[in-house]
């Protein structure tokens, strides 16, 4: 992706706190989940053209076998990060491989990409990673950004990632359905949100007290169904293998 000019390049070191930033933080300490909007967050104008652009392509995105769905593309980036007070220190994770989940035992690789070197896709993960509320947050651990392009089902079934923190973002979308929804972990038969999250819009919840998932896609006349979104984890120690090389 193409950077910005200094002018407008938007900082990558110290984050503030907004006022967005700080609603969003309180309600996932009293609900455990909250939605958000991109350009409520500050987000650049042009961040979902531009990044749909660079990564959401055939260059980037691949198909795994096996996968579930079968037909979805996907590529995926693991970040480490440290905060220091306010100051949130980023670097690019050694290893991307998960182990025994989403009912495929044994090693799960992905086709990497790596987020860090542009500047909107790095205070993208920065922004993220500020939602979380500062007394729940770790001093240092890892942030997986995976990008999803789906075309029928966006999942199978409600479940868990088995991580902390989830984070759902659209960047795109042709068709209708994929409506967003969250059950109590512990009562699955309680329904706590659903909405179709259109273009720019967030979910963030704590995965240990839901299931979640999406509705299938629905493609409209003459329309083939597709949703692109970026899909995070702000991680539970021991989720990726290897080390990290932070800077």
């Amino acid at each position: 992706m193409p950077k910005t000019d200094s002018e407008s390049k938007p900082t990558c070191h110290e984050l503030s706190a907004t006022a967005e930033i700080e609603g969003i933080r309180e309600k996932l300490l009293v609900y455990g989940y909250a939605t958000a909007n991109d350009s409520r967050l500050g987000f650049p104008e042009d961040f979902r053209d531009k990044f749909a652009w660079a990564y959401f392509n055939d260059e980037i995105l691949h198909s795994d076998v096996p996968d579930i769905p079968v037909d979805r593309k996907r590529a995926r980036d693991v970040v480490y990060y440290e905060w220091h007070d306010s100051r949130l220190d980023l670097s690019e994770y050694e290893n991307i491989l998960i182990k025994n989940r989403g009912n495929i035992p044994g090693e799960r690789r992905h086709s990497r990409v790596l987020l860090l070197d542009d500047d909107y896709a790095c205070n993208f993960i920065r922004t993220c990673l500020s939602l979380v509320p500062t007394e729940r947050r770790h001093d240092r651990g890892t942030f997986g950004a995976n990008l999803f392009r789906t075309f029928t089902q966006v999942v199978t079934q409600p479940h868990q990632d088995s991580e902390e923190y989830i984070i759902i973002y659209v960047v795109g979308k042709v068709g209708t359905g994929a409506e967003s929804y969250l059950y109590r972990a512990d009562n699955p038969d309680e329904l706590v949100f659903s909405a179709t999250l259109r273009p720019g819009e967030m979910l963030i919840f704590k995965d240990d007290l839901f299931l979640h998932g999406a509705t299938p896609l629905v493609p409209g006349d003459g329309q083939v169904a597709q949703r692109d979104a970026i899909v995070c984890t702000v991680d539970y120690p021991g989720t990726y293998l290897g080390e990290a090389t932070c800077c």
